[in-house]
């Protein structure tokens, strides 16, 4: 949005939504045909027209707004949660879910991102969180479980049992990044270990590739039917993972697994003849479900991945461009596992 005027971007709708390119069967897929025709050719604009409205810049939320609703949510996560209308289920245990410190720490660090007085106003929320996040670190260092009890304890049954691959590499790329930002070498050391390297190793397929949707922590059948579905999201967020712990580490194991995530990701997910990704596979890998968009595949992991890998990619370009000759301290610019990823 950078350089364009809030008043001159005005919401579009769909012209003829029969016009846009994959509508029609998919020759690899077999969605069924589009009714009304033969697809049109790839060539035809992509469908959008501008619509009157209001300006975007009326739909944004002030930083005022969005600082208000930040203090809101973290009412809600460490004081009282009732205002949000989920109460506890009877006879069910008190348990801590890691989604909610680790978005709150993305939260924090979104928001201070650019302003140094919310970023210092919020240190203290993110270090929270980030302890909060690293108590589900659990069994001796050896499982990242998805839930815990209110004091950091496992739980018992398959709730305690619980273990989400992509869940657990996604945290790690949030703690990491509160890591280097503290400036604390033994805490970004201990996410690549515990939060991107275990639960890879726990959850990549040996036999077919790509992240499993959810484990037991204890070997057994998750009690969630679509366990062993390989989904776009999780590999997305450990591709960001991989690559932010060698852009930080200098490590070349952690390209070369960026590398192995990446190249499944881009062989299985993405649909070459009419673009974007599928979003849920089976556990070999085809194609479960044709939908690219739905009540919980919208429009998030996807860019953030790419944009924040190219922005990534990027940096460690330009340092390469600027690495002096080798022997001089810098860490290393081209290794034989760097030369395979590329």
């Amino acid at each position: 949005l950078e350089g364009s005027s809030p008043s001159s971007l005005q919401p579009v709708v769909l012209s003829d939504p029969t016009s846009l390119p994959g509508n029609g069967p998919h020759p690899q897929t077999g969605s069924p045909p589009r009714q009304g025709g033969a697809d049109p050719p790839r060539t035809r604009p992509h469908g959008l027209r501008p619509r009157p409205g209001p300006p975007l810049s009326s739909l944004l939320l002030t930083q005022k707004e969005a600082v208000e609703m930040m203090d809101q949510i973290v009412y809600w996560v460490r004081e009282d949660p009732s205002g949000l209308g989920r109460p506890r289920l009877p006879g069910a245990p008190a348990s801590e879910s890691m989604a909610v410190p680790m978005m709150l720490l993305n939260l924090v660090d979104q928001l201070g991102e650019a302003d140094e007085e919310l970023a210092g106003n919020y240190a203290e929320l993110g270090d929270w969180c980030a302890r909060r996040i690293l108590q589900h670190v659990q069994r001796d260092g050896q499982a990242v479980l998805e839930n815990v009890s209110e004091d950091g304890e496992e739980l018992s049954g398959c709730l305690g049992r619980h273990q989400n691959p992509g869940h657990a590499l996604e945290a790690g790329w949030f703690l990491l990044r509160h890591a280097i930002r503290k400036g604390d070498p033994k805490l970004r050391a201990h996410v690549i270990s515990k939060f991107l390297l275990l639960p890879f190793r726990s959850g990549w397929d040996p036999d077919h590739g790509g992240l499993f949707y959810f484990q037991d922590a204890d070997g057994l059948c998750p009690t969630q039917l679509e366990w062993a579905m390989k989904l776009w999201w999780p590999h997305s967020e450990a591709m960001i993972a991989f690559l932010m712990g060698y852009s930080d580490s200098g490590d070349p194991a952690l390209l070369h697994l960026f590398y192995q995530v990446a190249e499944y990701t881009f062989r299985q997910f993405r649909d070459p003849e009419y673009g974007e990704w599928f979003g849920y596979l089976n556990q070999e890998g085809k194609v479960a479900l044709t939908i690219k968009g739905g009540p919980f595949k919208g429009c998030f992991h996807v860019p953030r991945c790419l944009a924040m890998c190219e922005e990534m990619l990027g940096a460690l370009l330009s340092r390469l461009a600027l690495a002096p000759s080798p022997g001089s301290g810098f860490p290393p610019a081209v290794s034989p596992a760097q030369q395979g990823a590329k």
